[in-house]
């Protein structure tokens, strides 16, 4: 079967759209695994922070209850900042996120149009070449068939 110009032109964009497509959607697979990754490291932080509250309160019992306060008041700060550092961070990386959703959104849509578009080319060529091989066989038909009223008379 021979292929059209139309299918020949159409073959190298559908493989380009395809892997464009690809490559949005491991853009997007790297930032949900950032996502995933802070999302781990906060709850990582809370449990962290509700285990060393649950210490501190049973170790100031007869501890030095001005220190103890102190290394409490120092923990919670660093335990204030770094979830807000990592909120921070997982809200950048949300809208990013949400960028390559509609980036690859688009993406899907091209890759669709151009496979869809090279597929009915494709279909037209098979087509046209069923109907050559039908017009040649239907020719050698007739040419068969005259051959042989040609002997009977």
């Amino acid at each position: 079967m021979s292929t059209s110009s139309k299918t020949k032109r159409l073959e190298p964009v559908a493989r380009a759209t395809g892997m464009a497509f690809e490559a949005e959607l491991m853009h997007l697979r790297r930032v949900a695994a950032r996502e995933r990754q802070l999302r781990l490291s906060l709850e990582a932080l809370e449990r962290r922070a509700s285990e060393r509250f649950l210490d501190s309160v049973t170790r100031a019992e007869g501890a030095d209850l001005g220190y103890a306060d102190g290394q409490d008041r120092a923990w919670r700060d660093w335990i204030s900042v770094r979830r807000s550092t990592l909120q921070s961070e997982l809200a950048i990386v949300l809208a990013e996120k949400a960028d390559r959703m509609t980036a690859l959104s688009k993406s899907l849509g091209r890759k669709d149009i151009a496979a869809r578009l090279h597929g009915d080319s494709r279909a037209e060529d098979r087509r046209a070449a069923l109907a050559r091989d039908l017009a040649n066989l239907q020719e050698l038909a007739v040419l068969m068939n005259g051959g042989r009223r040609a002997r009977l008379h």
